[in-house]
């Protein structure tokens, strides 16, 4: 299993950031980093090494060699990417929303839904909130059967990516709820 050919799309962003620490602490190693034309060339931490950035371009994605690709990217590039990687060969699980209502495409969160996988070209993850609240809500399904769950989320400020994360540091603590500018671009947040 640790022989999977990964590749991160997105990997200089948050998400893309904290998925190769995963894949890092669980011992993969042949991992390959993919972002933006702004972020290629630069290097990013994958445990005790560096890993070059690569340009995530339809051409790069469609030369095969990965086995499995994660986006943590926006909508729109995952709408334009994700079937490159699938042309590729790849397995593509894709964070964002792009692929969440689609008919055929699996919705899944490990551990708790995994089953539904049968061999998948494209895998869907639901948002932050829902990962976290269905990985809680399971054992408590199986244990009592939740019949109703009534919640309220605020979303998490990794959707805005960095800049989000550090405009949310920026604030004092008391004002925090008052001074965010909690604007979405449109397509998620």
């Amino acid at each position: 299993m640790r022989d999977v050919r990964i590749g991160v799309v997105g990997a200089t962003g948050a998400v893309g950031t904290v998925t190769l620490d995963l894949l890092a602490a669980r011992g993969f190693e042949d991992v390959r980093a993919f972002a933006s034309a702004r972020s290629a060339g630069r290097e990013v931490s994958f445990g005790s090494r560096q890993l070059a950035v690569e340009e995530a371009t339809p051409a790069a994605l469609q030369a095969g060699g990965l086995d499995l690709l994660f986006f943590s990217v926006g909508t729109r590039t995952s709408r334009e990417l994700v079937p490159h990687g699938v042309e590729g060969g790849a397995v593509c699980i894709d964070k964002s929303d792009a692929y969440r209502l689609a008919d055929g495409i699996p919705l899944v969160v490990a551990g708790v839904n995994d089953e539904i996988l049968n061999g998948d070209a494209i895998v869907a993850n639901p948002n932050c909130s829902a990962i976290q609240l269905s990985c809680v809500l399971k054992p408590l399904h199986e244990a009592a059967g939740l019949e109703r769950v009534r919640l309220a989320t605020y979303q998490s400020m990794s959707g805005a990516g960095d800049a989000g994360i550090e405009r949310l540091r920026a604030v004092k603590p008391m004002e925090a709820d008052l001074a965010m500018d909690w604007d979405s671009d449109g397509e998620e947040f």
